[in-house]
This record gives structure tokens, C-alpha cells and sequence, in this order.
């Protein structure tokens, strides 16, 4: 394994070791696995992005009624959470 070292903000540090006492980590094994988790989620990310610009430079596009039904999709999606947020909060206030 390779060694690195780190300076941290202290505010970033403290949360850290806040979060290893909360979870009963260890500040270094909760520091890898974000590492881990963060490439990892990179890696995705440049993955799709590279095959968007292969698409479009291939000339693949969505349509326009494809487009507006992303956001149909989208919009209802949110409503849709918004609505049980709404919902869950109107709960809370009644529980009280």
C-alpha cells in the first residue's frame, strides 16, 4: 500500500473524526473509501460523458419529442416528491 499525506481543513478534519466516532471507523478506512467511492464515480462520469461526445460526434441526437419526454418524465418525477415531502412534513407537524 502507498502512503500520502494530507493537510485537512480543520473543520473537514473534525467532521471526519466525528463521523469515526458516530460509525466506529477509523479515520483512515472512512478517508480510503471516500477516496474509493469519488474515483469510482469519476470514472463513471468520464465514461459517460466520452460516449456522449463519440454520439454526438457520430451525429446521434435525441429528438425533440424524445427531449420533451425526458422532461415530462422529469417533471412528474418531481412532483411527484415533492407532493410526499409536502405530505411527510404535514405528518410531522400533526405528530407534534
Amino acid at each position: 500500500m502507498t502512503g500520502i499525506s494530507l493537510n485537512l481543513p480543520e473543520d473537514l478534519s473534525n467532521s471526519l473524526t466525528d463521523l469515526s466516532n458516530t460509525n466506529g471507523q477509523t479515520v483512515r478506512y472512512l478517508a480510503m473509501d471516500v477516496l474509493r467511492d469519488y474515483i469510482e464515480h469519476e470514472r463513471a462520469l468520464t465514461a459517460q460523458i466520452e460516449l456522449a461526445v463519440q454520439e454526438a460526434d457520430e451525429g446521434k441526437f435525441a429528438t425533440n419529442d424524445q427531449v420533451a419526454s425526458m422532461r415530462a418524465r422529469r417533471w412528474s418525477q418531481n412532483a411527484e416528491v415533492s407532493v410526499r415531502s409536502a405530505g411527510a412534513t404535514v405528518l410531522m407537524e400533526r405528530r407534534s
